[in-house]
């Protein structure tokens, strides 16, 4: 008889148990409580109660449908409950980056393919939404490459259940004409259209002259136009047919002129001419009482006189090309500038400035390169000044400085706004190479201000032309 082994029976008494059995001990150590914390004893029922599975369905439907179709899919993937909401609320949305997604590097033959056999499946899912009484409510084409006769179809589709919201349409090359059927869509809220030509009147895609007096957006609230082929009084007439406007951008238009803009309840305006030759002449608002945010960055723009008066409560500006807008805004809070301190006039202007806004709380500036005149010698700004600013004294709490290359001019000037802010609270630069440069903390007038430098190399400021950010805060922190 074989001597009696100890080890021998502990294993045998830890493999009486089935397989099964094993694991369910097994899982039984890993489990957690929905919080994702792992369970070490009694905890309180308030804690472990998921209280955002608690809500209601409809108020859980309404929360997806605030997001993009990109963050709905990552938050449906949580449970089989969010999955079905998912589903149910994405049926209403064709969005053309989620039908046959782009493989990377894919060939530039390969890619133009695949953009032209999206168009046959976005035909086909209006076509079985309209079958099964599915409305679509967005309809987002920026990747494709369709053919008039699909994109009238498109537009009629959706014309016919008077219930769509959003129509983004983003051509890659200005050879097809706007079809009419988009007049009929009168329950847009959002419209974005980028190289289109106007339609025109009559013609087998053109509006009917007995059409045009009738058709209006009486709900659209953002309207982006981009690369369009309008002439102005195209842009002024659409312009009058949506009295609810409240966002418009205007991005590189194909034809000049003289464009007046009334718009009683506009609150954000993007004008963006980039360096086209063919650009506005001159943009006058005449009529826009509740205009809060005005962007700008055509070369020569000329802002009409009356604007002086028809913008009380603007609050945030950009000047995108040096100083074109000369206007005194005592109640501006939030202003973006791009000029080059190297030349002494820019200096005495930028000054200027900031003696002109004695309210403003957010100040934004792109210090371009050029030929300074300084010849080594160093600039008081405090002479130039002549005294204290107002707004450095008051109210300007976070600045925001993109420079590239460095020089001694500009580095002077940050230590300038470090001593003279008292109330500054942050001071960001994108550049990492004058950090040992500026003023001491025990030396600036805000002694708690924190300076941060930004390592994403944006050096310059960017104008967002989607007029769907006007609810941004800041425009300019992108």
């Amino acid at each position: 008889m074989a001597p009696f082994n100890p080890n021998n029976s502990r294993r045998k008494a830890i493999n009486t148990s089935s397989p099964a059995e094993r694991g369910v001990a097994k899982r039984s150590l890993r489990k957690r409580t929905r919080g994702g914390t792992r369970s070490s004893g009694p905890t309180d029922e308030s804690s472990s109660q998921d209280r955002l599975s608690a809500l209601p369905q409809d108020m859980l439907f309404y929360i997806l449908t605030l997001v993009s179709l990109h963050d709905a899919a990552r938050i449906a993937v949580l449970s089989k409950e969010w999955w079905h909401l998912f589903s149910e609320c994405q049926s209403d949305t064709i969005d053309d980056k989620y039908v046959c997604p782009e493989r990377p590097r894919l060939e530039t033959s390969l890619r133009c393919h695949l953009w032209e056999q999206r168009s046959h499946r976005i035909s086909g899912a209006l076509f079985d939404s309209y079958i099964k009484d599915r409305p679509i409510r967005r309809l987002i084409i920026k990747q494709t490459l369709p053919s008039s006769e699909e994109i009238s179809y498109w537009l009629n589709m959706l014309s016919l259940d008077a219930v769509v919201e959003e129509i983004v349409l983003e051509m890659p090359c200005p050879e097809l004409f706007l079809p009419h059927f988009i007049f009929n869509c009168s329950s847009l809220r959002t419209l974005s259209l980028s190289n289109f030509r106007w339609p025109h009147i009559g013609g087998p895609y053109g509006v009917s002259a007995s059409y045009i007096p009738s058709w209006t957006f009486p709900v659209l609230a953002e309207l982006t136009l981009r690369l369009m082929d309008m002439t102005v009084h195209n842009v002024m007439d659409f312009l009058r047919r949506c009295p609810a406007l409240l966002s418009l951008s205007l991005c590189f238009p194909r034809r000049g002129g003289s464009l007046i803009i009334r718009c009683k309840n506009l609150l954000s305006l993007t004008i963006d001419g980039g360096n086209k030759s063919a650009n506005y002449n001159s943009v006058g608002v005449e009529e826009a009482p509740k205009l809060e945010r005005l962007l700008t960055r055509p070369p020569n723009l000329k802002l009409g006189v009356a604007a002086r008066g028809a913008m009380p409560r603007l609050h945030t500006a950009g000047v995108f090309q040096k100083y074109g807008l000369q206007v005194v805004w005592e109640q501006l809070r939030t202003v973006a500038l791009i000029t080059n301190l190297d030349d002494s006039s820019e200096v005495q202007q930028t000054i200027m400035s900031l003696h002109n806004m004695p309210n403003l709380e957010t100040f934004h500036m792109q210090m371009k390169n050029g030929p300074s005149d300084a010849k080594g010698k160093s600039t008081s700004f405090e002479k130039i000044a002549g005294g204290p600013i107002k707004c450095l004294e008051s109210s300007l709490n976070k600045v925001v400085l993109r420079v590239q290359y460095m020089s001694r001019r500009k580095l002077e000037f940050a230590n300038f706004l470090l001593g003279a802010a008292k109330v500054l609270k942050s001071m960001l630069i994108c550049n990492n190479r004058m950090g040992g440069e500026l003023l001491h903390p025990e030396s600036r007038g805000s002694p708690g201000a924190q300076v941060v430098f930004l390592q994403n190399n944006k050096y310059t400021l960017e104008l967002n032309t989607s007029a769907s950010n006007y609810k941004l805060a800041d425009p300019f922190m992108l």
